[in-house]
């Protein structure tokens, strides 16, 4: 008999699927909503009106791409020539926990919660010194976390300047660690 909490990586693909179909149809209803309701927003990059515009309708291209490639990471990172494997409680607590964080910065977006956002940096850098922020579920859910604030692009690239940034630290810590055998 098979344990329950185990997965197959077809059930995975199945979920991988189902979870783009279903981002997809709820960012493109979103997107319809704000289009009949006063028009799709647009936003600056870095709020400085200097720089580009960039409207949200770009979001039907970037976010279910980039949760299909997400997922493609994930199943990779997990099965790992295996068919099979424990249910991945903490891959899904990190996509919790940073779907959390991007929630949180939207919040503070939304009421200019400033000793938040001016932290937010210090934040993410303390958080890669302990945790791997740079993989794909911590990624995916911090820009689906904040897709519904400011768009489908600005997350993606404030997540990836964070992810490179991010992965630079992890990888430096580990490797001091190994050096002096920590």
């Amino acid at each position: 008999m098979k344990n329950q909490e185990q997965i197959t990586i077809t059930q995975f693909e199945i979920f991988s699927r189902w979870a783009t179909a279903i981002i997809t149809v709820l960012l493109d209803g979103l997107l319809l909503w704000q289009y009949f309701n006063g028009g799709i927003p647009k936003h600056h990059f870095l709020a400085d009106e200097s720089m580009p515009v960039v409207s949200n309708a770009w979001g039907a291209l970037t976010i279910p791409l980039l949760t299909w490639f997400s997922l493609q990471r994930i199943k990779a990172g997990l099965f790992n020539n295996l068919t099979e494997i424990n249910f991945p409680k903490n891959t899904v607590l990190a996509f919790g926990c940073a779907a959390a964080f991007g929630i949180s910065l939207g919040l503070a977006l939304l009421f200019n919660w400033s000793i938040f956002l001016e932290n937010v940096p210090f934040i993410v850098l303390g958080l890669a010194v302990f945790f791997p922020v740079y993989k794909a579920e911590y990624f995916l859910g911090f820009v689906l976390g904040l897709t519904y604030f400011v768009g489908g692009v600005l997350p993606v690239v404030v997540g990836f300047m964070f992810l490179a940034i991010a992965a630079g630290i992890n990888f430096t810590v580990r490797w001091i660690r190994r050096k002096l055998n920590f």
